[in-house]
């Protein structure tokens, strides 16, 4: 199947692959704005010139404008590259459509192929701008800014080590357990496009007949049963921002208390052979949040690759 869809991609191949070059340069510059800070707060701290300040302060605008850059080209040929493989493939869909036999045509209905075409398309275009964007930048920003937190903190990046498993498999539950109410959603869109289809056809029929009140009622029931479904998955997916919370708290506090007591009793300075210092902790904290949030992205990128794959 999977091959079946990157067959869409065809004349899209530039764009998808510019796409990839600058998220990967995206995220190693993101990574290395932190460690400089960091030189630039310790060079404030330790009574550094005007020209040391004005020169890392240059350094930092000029990789914050190239992270720009990198990111908004990024956004650029990946909306093209995710819209051209959807126009693909609805092109791809419709063409074998109009292939199909008698039995075939019996065995799937008018609102499962409207269904297919749009609801089930856009699943598919937004799971294809998410695996050639946010799945790759998620899994580069936590690499780097696992490794850099070590490199710049030593043993207080071995709070990542509670914090990563916590919060990813937190989130891998919650998402496993959200996705059997998304999945009945799918099965349902085919009853609420027929519910349209039907109404819109027998129009002058329903009308002759006084049949507003029962079509209205029979649309009711197939959009509410939707609602109900999702509601329920909505709640379950919600749980993901308490739980990022904690453990962005629990990091934040973690890497504060210990910092600052080795910075106070004068250890800092040997603390598992890393310089720990003001600026060190202010680079820790960046990165225990961006490591955090690429987790959350991971979540999402998951959710939304279970529920195309069952879309399609």
């Amino acid at each position: 199947m999977y091959k079946r869809l990157l067959r869409c991609v065809r004349e899209y191949k530039t764009p998808s692959l510019l796409t990839l070059l600058f998220i990967a340069l995206e995220a190693v510059i993101e990574c290395f704005i932190p460690f400089i800070a960091a030189d630039l707060i310790n060079s404030v701290q330790g009574g550094a010139t005007m020209n040391d300040i004005l020169q890392d302060g240059l350094l930092l605008v000029v990789m914050a404008i190239a992270s720009l850059c990198c990111g908004g080209i990024a956004g650029f040929t990946c909306a093209k590259a995710s819209c051209g493989f959807a126009k693909n493939l609805r092109h791809d869909v419709f063409k074998r459509i109009q292939t199909f036999s008698f039995e075939n045509m019996d065995k799937f209905s008018t609102a499962s192929l409207v269904t297919r075409m749009t609801t089930d398309i856009n699943n598919a275009q937004m799971s294809y701008m998410m695996l050639i964007r946010i799945a790759v930048r998620a899994p580069l920003m936590l690499i780097f800014s696992t490794v850099m937190a070590f490199v710049m903190g030593g043993w207080l990046a071995f709070a990542f080590v509670v914090i990563i498993p916590l919060l990813a498999g937190g989130l891998l539950t919650v998402a496993r357990f959200a996705m059997p109410a998304f999945r009945r959603v799918f099965k349902k869109y085919d009853r609420l496009n027929e519910s349209i289809e039907e109404n819109v056809r027998g129009m002058r029929v329903v009308k002759g007949f006084s049949r507003e009140e029962y079509e209205r009622a029979k649309f009711f029931d197939a959009s509410d049963d939707i609602r109900k479904d999702f509601t329920r998955a909505e709640r379950l997916v919600v749980l993901n921002e308490p739980l990022m919370r904690f453990c962005s708290y629990f990091n934040m506090v973690f890497v504060l208390f210990v910092g600052a007591f080795l910075i106070i009793s004068g250890t800092g300075t040997t603390f598992s052979g890393a310089t720990i210092g003001v600026g060190e902790i202010s680079a820790m904290l960046t990165y225990g949040m961006q490591v955090l949030m690429q987790l959350m992205m991971l979540s999402m990128i998951y959710v939304t690759l279970t529920i195309s794959a069952e879309a399609i």
